[in-house]
């Protein structure tokens, strides 16, 4: 029984009770266990647990870790049963069960918010127990906080579940809790999502819900009607899930329009998960991801630090904007606006991109043939020089005008054009005069724009205009 499902128990007890009918035990035991004790100058286990069901001395039980799947791990046989400081021969429906077995090898793997069950015990019912466990033991007992040897034994299921779970507790107590209780809550909350952080970089794999009209991960943001005051946009996110979740889960996940959920898997050094992060962060503008549902979410800057390049040089400065790339998927993801709620939140997105088209760099690619008049060139990066001779590739664009390609980084610009091109480093409406921008023109359509002269000069009248209101 889930923490949510109080309730539910409750008003089942009443009617039992209102009709006089005696529920007979089920015959099936599950337990999630809150604590592991080896019992000095023995080879034995004490296992503190929330018993729901009956369990008698002599009773052979299977256990797993929901975390990691549903799989058993092993089995025990209960040598002893005592609860409130008495030994017994039988417990049912115990909040504290106390039970001594045999220290087995196979017991390496137990931990808090392992299960322990009988033959015929569900999944479904395991995972409500597993939920149960961490809730009494992390939540209600050590306040959010994890030992040393929590923290190793934790998986990153755990330290999600974790987080959840003590994040909902602190919602329902936050109208009555003084503001030191907040800020403690809070240092709790913070050490809570670097735990994730941890166990999510370790990780072998995870997976992530794509775009297919984009063909990068899928951003998901809310947009709030505040009146008056206009409208909120959420913080976009990336969806992230972890391998059991996704597969319990994985018929509803995979139905979710326009999106495809992809395998991301860690490499040797670690890293692999990182750079995937990076990426989603750094040059396509997420602000953070969720985790398995929209209830945890953890800010990009915590899970992977910003690139720090103020050591630099500017000219080798990698060019980077995730500030027009995030509003240009978003766009991407809505494509044609069909309903007039979509046309509010496409001309929302359409205003944050117009605010950072004007400060954008684009890289223009250039011919390798090109020639310079001087050292302008670092690494494969240009400043174009007065008299330098350059081969850009120029298309036929709307209007009767013709259209340069642009990019928003390095990722994008070889995603069409291969090492034989370098780039050229272009302020925001250095060409525009005689080109209009095809940005980011790769395979997918949809995560690109195209800003003409007109639109361009449109962007910078709204410029001004907020300007002026900001100094009013």
């Amino acid at each position: 029984m889930g923490i949510f499902d109080f309730l539910k128990k409750t008003e089942t007890s009443e009617t039992t009770e209102a009709t006089n009918e005696t529920v007979e035990p089920s015959g099936k035991t599950c337990l999630g266990v809150l604590g592991l004790f080896p019992i000095k100058e023995t080879n034995e286990l004490l296992i503190v647990g929330s018993l729901e069901g009956s369990i008698k001395v002599g009773d052979q039980l299977q256990f797993c870790n929901p975390d990691q799947g549903m799989d058993a791990l092993g089995s025990v046989v209960v040598k002893k049963l005592s609860s409130q400081n008495k030994d017994v021969d039988v417990l049912t429906d115990e909040s504290l069960a106390h039970l001594v077995i045999d220290m087995e090898p196979s017991l390496t793997n137990l931990k808090k918010g392992s299960v322990l069950y009988s033959q015929g015990v569900d999944e479904e019912q395991r995972l409500s127990s597993y939920t149960d466990a961490l809730y009494n033991t992390f939540v209600i007992v050590q306040k959010g906080q994890l030992s040393n040897e929590d923290y190793q034994a934790a998986s990153l299921d755990d330290s999600i579940e974790i987080l959840r779970l003590f994040l909902w507790e602190c919602r329902q107590n936050q109208e009555t809790e003084s503001e030191e209780s907040y800020q403690a809550n809070t240092r709790k909350l913070e050490r809570l999502a670097e735990i994730v952080k941890d166990k999510l970089l370790a990780a072998d794999s995870i997976y992530a819900v794509y775009s297919e009209k984009t063909g990068e991960p899928y951003l998901f943001s809310t947009t709030y009607d505040r009146g008056e005051e206009g409208y909120l946009c959420s913080d976009p996110m990336i969806m992230l899930y972890t391998p059991r979740w996704y597969h319990q889960f994985k018929e509803t996940i995979d139905s979710r329009p326009n999106s495809v959920v992809k395998l991301i898997e860690n490499t040797a050094d670690k890293k692999g998960i990182e750079n995937f992060l990076g990426t989603a962060f750094y040059l396509n503008g997420a602000l953070g991801a969720t985790f398995n549902t929209k209830e945890v979410s953890i800010s990009a800057s915590v899970l992977v630090q910003k690139p720090d390049f103020s050591n630099l040089p500017e000219i080798q400065v990698p060019v980077m904007n995730p500030d027009i790339v995030r509003w240009m998927l978003l766009m991407g993801q809505l494509d044609s606006p069909t309903t007039e709620d979509e046309e509010v939140i496409y001309k929302l997105y359409y205003k944050f991109f117009s605010e950072a088209m004007l400060k954008a760099k684009f890289l223009i690619p250039l011919d390798a043939a090109s020639e310079f008049k001087d050292d302008s060139q670092k690494g494969s990066s240009f400043v174009l020089e007065k008299d330098s001779s350059f081969n850009i590739p120029v298309k036929e664009g709307k209007d009767g005008r013709n259209s340069v390609p642009v990019f928003t980084d390095w990722k994008r610009l070889r995603m069409v054009f291969d090492e034989k091109w370098n780039g050229m480093i272009e302020e925001a409406g250095g060409m525009i005069e005689v080109f209009d921008y095809a940005i980011n023109p790769t395979e997918y359509y949809e995560a690109g724009a195209y800003v003409s002269l007109t639109a361009f000069k449109e962007m910078q009248k709204f410029s001004e205009e907020l300007e002026g209101k900001a100094k009013d």
